[in-house]
């Protein structure tokens, strides 16, 4: 199947303001969306993928931070410190600096715990799922097919989706394809411009050229890896439900 791309006049660079030389050519570069197939476009969009599961690690850090058990940790922590040391007001420099040397050795526990998006970027970063044979049966399901679709601006990737077809049994000897959503990101600066958007609507398309069901997001996606519990994942839920109501929304618009 050709490349399918979408060109558009983008809506990412500023409105300038319009003056007397308005009339001047103005070069803006194209927003493209298309399949990639060279190593020249799979590259950026494998870091893509591999930088947005980096990213999560301060998201992670950030709900633990300033997740409520943990502040009333830390408060009891320099409580302690102060109940011990204290005497009277010549304690009070030695009491801040050990209090703060309390907050720096929770900033590193809180690394230390986040520690596991930053190898599972470079566990994805090595691209041995992307850059290898498409019909690798040890890097995927036996039957399935892979496509990546890629969003240039101007000679810059910024963003990618991974799309698979699955085969999913539908009877005796039947099987339909479905197609699952591996991985779906965007360059942090260009997000909420209608990017991903635009690179779901291609993966529907897709979908429908090739005749599979779907898309859907897939339960092992690429950033669905949690290295907290669950008490502390709530805006990775929330991002979760957010993006399977984006899709559902494009497939809504295109029916």
């Amino acid at each position: 199947m050709s490349p399918t791309i979408t060109t558009t006049t983008t809506s990412i660079t500023s409105t300038t303001k319009q003056d007397a030389s308005q009339d001047l050519p103005q070069d803006i570069p194209d927003l493209q969306t298309y399949r990639a197939t060279t190593k020249e476009d799979l590259i950026p969009g494998l870091r893509l993928i591999a930088d947005s599961i980096a990213q999560q690690r301060q998201t992670a850090a950030h709900a633990l931070i300033f997740h409520p058990f943990w502040l009333s940790a830390m408060a009891a922590l320099i409580a302690i410190v102060y109940k011990a040391l204290y005497t009277d007001s010549s304690d009070l420099p030695l009491i801040g600096t050990t209090s703060a040397g309390c907050v720096m050795a929770g900033l590193l526990v809180v690394r230390g715990l986040t520690g596991g998006y930053i190898e599972e970027a470079e566990r994805v970063g090595k691209g041995e799922w992307l850059l290898p044979s498409r019909t690798n049966p040890k890097e995927r399901g036996q039957g399935e097919e892979q496509e990546i679709l890629v969003t240039k601006f101007g000679e810059r990737i910024i963003g990618v989706v991974v799309l698979r077809g699955v085969p999913v049994p539908a009877g005796e000897k039947k099987v339909k394809m479905t197609g699952v959503i591996w991985a779906w990101t965007v360059e942090r600066r260009y997000r909420g411009k209608g990017v991903g958007a635009g690179l779901l609507e291609e993966a529907v398309e897709m979908c429908r050229q090739k005749g599979w069901e779907g898309p859907v997001f897939d339960e092992e996606h690429a950033n669905a890896k949690r290295v907290l519990p669950g008490l502390f994942n709530g805006e990775f839920e929330r991002r979760e439900k957010w993006a399977r109501g984006v899709l559902e929304g494009v497939k809504n618009r295109m029916e």
